[in-house]
């Protein structure tokens, strides 16, 4: 029997290393944009495809990309992208200090890290920036050349066309996939105003040097569900040790669905598992009461990578104009809120509580001075316990663990969304700043931690007014993943003249074998040619492209 029960563990160790080899999955990421060339202040879009180069297609693997636009000396912005099924998009506004020159546009996901020996400049996008504000350069250099020179540069760079994708510009731009496959797009219409783009990657380029990796050691836990934020407590190595195994929190301030908990670790690390919290933000930080006088700082997760082969942008002097028609647009926009003008694509929703709550909001009732007022007199879901330490809220359970009158221990209770632990804070809280008191009668689970019960006070403007966080509670602005964005509107306001150079971009167009799909568009109030590329890769990786003209 004893002989039996080894040759069993032989076999699943056998088993179990071969899939740990091959659970490994090498990922390539590919950023498409609306533009090669832009100036200093402009939206930049962009579209993400996150590829399989282990299996081909598109990976179901992460979840968040990283974007970095780097310059020889390191990056000078950076962005995150949430991935479903290896697709995503969003827009970074580009600072107005950034200086005239190329730069790299870097793509990655968390699984890349693992990966001995990969190359972060792979596939990287070269963008040219022109900033006509000021005369820093990049450290890669700007080149001055003839006019004569400079014109041959012009047609140096078609767009390709590859993979049976039919582009008709006539009228409506209408995309047709002549494959036997799905196709995954991003469209862009954009304005051709003579300034050559760079040479850059493409995909039928990017798919023909993409490698794919064969040795990897764990560095970085890919981000399967979500960002994975990580975090390291600040403080003496004795308040670090005794913080072990305290639970932390990280919360977005009005965001229910944007709270997580995790446990110190020895170390002083905490790894917070997220859903990818979108936008940039105000994050609050918690490392606990038990954490001493610590508090937690944000993990960059961006490779800092830098490029010092970025080549010189070429220039004239003859582009003397058209920057400054660009610039001018771009400022025009800004002033009257037309860089604004765009639709949010739908993102996943979630519900961390899966059961109805129950509302009680306060201006439907006779307004008490004292907060413990409205749980005597209106609130019968939620009781008040006293303790040697204070007072305690406990909800009324009703789920499928368990239906009690009350819970023996306190609830999880929350001030926009914001855990507060000492509950004596929240029945001394003005009642009127609060909107509404809403409560979960269910059990909840959180960072390995059980609450019989979750009470909510939100307040009318859902930002903590003049509550006043513990000393080791840090409030950070916090770089969420970007909203996936469609830009086709035009100003219709009538107050300034349409000088958009981006006329239609859409991130992510789905078209199975045979399907067309038609797009409408605005061209602006200004005579030109506009450029029609669309970018993107089947659904077994291959590369599709095609490139077109419409003329105003």
């Amino acid at each position: 029997m004893r002989k039996a029960f080894v040759s069993i563990i032989v076999l699943l160790a056998a088993a179990i290393l071969p899939a740990r080899s091959q659970g490994y999955v090498s990922e390539r990421v590919y950023v498409s944009t609306d533009r090669d060339v832009y100036v200093a202040g402009d939206e930049l879009f962009f579209s993400a495809f996150c590829l399989n180069t282990t299996n081909g297609g598109l990976s179901d693997g992460s979840r968040t990309a990283y974007l970095e636009l780097v310059s020889s000396d390191g990056p000078v912005q950076t962005a995150k992208v949430a991935l479903e099924e290896g697709r995503g998009g969003g827009m970074m506004s580009l600072l107005n200090t950034i200086p005239t020159g190329n730069y790299r546009l870097v793509a990655y996901t968390a699984q890349c890290f693992n990966e001995n020996g990969y190359d972060f400049l792979e596939g990287a996008r070269t963008l040219s920036i022109i900033n006509p504000f000021t005369t820093a350069r990049a450290s890669s250099g700007v080149e001055i050349l003839p006019e004569e020179d400079y014109i041959q540069l012009r047609d140096g760079n078609p767009h390709p066309s590859a993979g049976g994708i039919a582009l008709n510009t006539s009228g409506p731009v209408t995309i047709t996939n002549n494959t036997d496959r799905p196709v995954s797009l991003s469209l862009s219409v954009y304005h051709d105003d003579g300034i050559p783009s760079p040479e850059t990657v493409n995909p039928v380029s990017f798919a023909s040097k993409a490698t794919s990796g064969r040795n990897f050691t764990d560095r970085r836990t890919a981000d399967f569900e979500g960002e994975i934020v990580r975090a390291r407590l600040v403080g003496t190595a004795e308040d670090i040790t005794a913080a072990e195994g305290s639970q932390a929190f990280l919360c977005i301030p009005g965001r229910i669905d944007d709270l997580y908990s995790s446990v110190i670790q020895k170390d002083g690390t905490v790894t917070f598992y997220t859903r990818n919290i979108y936008g940039d933000t105000d994050m609050v930080l918690d490392p606990g009461a038990s954490a001493g006088n610590t508090h937690l700082e944000i993990i960059p997760p961006f490779s800092g990578v830098s490029d010092p082969d970025i080549p010189s942008l070429p220039l004239s002097t003859s582009l003397q104009e058209r920057i400054l028609q660009r610039s001018m647009s771009m400022q025009v926009l800004r002033a009257t809120g037309a860089d604004s003008l765009y639709s949010v694509l739908p993102v996943p929703s979630f519900k961390p509580f899966n059961v109805e709550p129950a509302v009680y909001h306060l201006d439907d009732y006779t307004r008490f001075p004292l907060m413990e007022e409205l749980f005597i007199e209106y609130i019968s879901e939620v009781s008040i316990r006293r303790t040697r330490s204070g007072r305690e809220l406990i909800v009324s359970l009703h789920d499928d663990f368990r239906s009690v009158p009350y819970a023996l221990q306190p609830c999880l209770a929350l001030l926009d969304g914001v855990p507060v632990t000492d509950h004596n804070q929240l029945l001394e809280y003005d009642p009127l700043l609060v909107e509404k008191i809403v409560i979960y009668q269910n059990t909840f689970f959180l960072g390995g931690r059980t609450y019989p019960g979750v009470i909510n006070f939100v307040t009318y403007k859902q930002n903590l007014p003049s509550y006043t966080f513990g000393d080791n509670v840090r409030v950070v602005e916090f770089q969420g993943v970007s909203y996936p964005v469609v830009s086709w509107l035009p100003d219709t306001s009538g107050q300034a003249p349409d000088l958009r150079q981006t006329i239609l971009w859409h991130p992510q167009i789905e078209l199975a074998p045979g399907e067309s799909r038609t797009f409408e568009y605005c061209l602006p109030s200004y005579q030109g040619r506009f450029d029609v590329v669309v970018e993107g890769f089947d659904s077994a990786g291959n590369p599709v492209c095609a490139g077109g003209v419409i003329a105003n």
